[in-house]
C-alpha cells in the first residue's frame, strides 16, 4: 500500500497512522521535509536528544507514526560511553529508555508537521544570471541575495571564478563555524581553498 501523492501533509500523517504496520510492505513510504530545518530526535518527543538535522526538500522513509512523530530509521547503536550517547549533538544524551535509548540502541524520529507526501518545489528553478551560479546552495531560498552577492564579490576580487561556483553549485552550510556561516571552494577542493561567507554581515574569509 502506497501513500496517495495527492494528499496534503496532514492527511498523509493520518494515512500513515492508519496503515503503517511494523514489518509490512507499507512501512517504507517516502516523505519530504517542508521546513528549513527539522531535528532528528532519539525518541518521539522534543525533550529527547537531537542526533542531527534534516533540511528543506530532503527525503525520509516513514517507518512508523506515533502521536505526531514519524520514525525514519531502524534502531542502531547509540555509541554509549559513560552513559552518554556520542551521536547526540544537542540536548539529552543520556543512554536511558526515557530518552529512547535501550540496550544501547535508538531510532531517529522527526515531527510529522515538518513532512509532506509531495516534494516542495525547488526554489532555484528558473534561476538566471548570478543566481544560477549559486542555485545549489544550502538554504538558497533564505539567502539567495546574500549568496549571489558574496559570489560576485569573490569573483570580482579574483579569489574565485565563475567556474568554481558552477562546479560547486554554490555555498554549503558550516554549522561548526557558527550560525549563518557558509563555505565554498575556490581553486580546488582542499582546505587551503575553502572560503567562508557570513550571511549576516556579507563578510568573506579564508
Amino acid at each position: 500500500m502506497k501513500l496517495n501523492k495527492g494528499r496534503s501533509a496532514s492527511s498523509a500523517v493520518l494515512f500513515i497512522t492508519l496503515h503503517v504496520l511494523s514489518g509490512s510492505a507499507a512501512a517504507e513510504n517516502e516523505l519530504w521535509v517542508t521546513t528549513d530545518r527539522t531535528d532528528r530526535h532519539t525518541c518521539p518527543s522534543i525533550d529527547c536528544g537531537v542526533a542531527g538535522r534534516l533540511t528543506f526538500r530532503e527525503s525520509v522513509k516513514a517507518l512508523e507514526e506515533n502521536g505526531g512523530w514519524v520514525r525514519i530509521t531502524k534502531r542502531y547503536s547509540a555509541s554509549c560511553v559513560n552513559g552518554k550517547s556520542e551521536y547526540v549533538k544537542d540536548g539529552n544524551a543520556a543512554c536511558i529508555s526515557s530518552n529512547g535509548i535501550t540496550n544501547g540502541k535508538f531510532a531517529e524520529w522527526v515531527q510529522a508537521k515538518d513532512l509532506a507526501v509531495n516534494r516542495p518545489e525547488d526554489p532555484a528553478n528558473g534561476a538566471s544570471g548570478g543566481d544560477a551560479l549559486i542555485k545549489g546552495s544550502d538554504d538558497y531560498r533564505l539567502y539567495r541575495a546574500q549568496f549571489s552577492q558574496g559570489a560576485r564579490k569573490l569573483i570580482n576580487e579574483g579569489i574565485c571564478s565563475e567556474n568554481d561556483f558552477e562546479e560547486m553549485g554554490g555555498w554549503m552550510s558550516s554549522p561548526n563555524r557558527g550560525k549563518g556561516i557558509y563555505f565554498t571552494y575556490c581553486g580546488g577542493m582542499t582546505l587551503s581553498n575553502k572560503v567562508y561567507l557570513n550571511v549576516e554581515t556579507g563578510e568573506t574569509s579564508r
